[in-house]
């Protein structure tokens, strides 16, 4: 990633952690939200596939994986 100084302005720096760990946080809370939407009861299967949906989907909009 390229630096760039601009005359006068403060540099600032992200916490790559923090912003994964939160971004993370709330699209486990999404997913386990969105499995029980139509049930109180959804399946382990439903569970696990909802939250790695809202993970993903998540992590896409935060992060850009290069196309081989």
């Amino acid at each position: 990633m390229e630096r760039r100084r601009i005359k006068g302005a403060a540099e600032v720096r992200l916490d790559a952690y923090k912003i994964i760990d939160q971004t993370v946080e709330n699209a486990v809370r999404y997913g386990y939200n969105r499995a029980h939407k139509h049930t109180d009861t959804p399946s382990q299967a439903i569970m696990i596939e909802e939250i790695h949906r809202a993970v993903m989907n998540d992590l896409s909009d935060i992060l850009k994986f290069d196309d081989e």
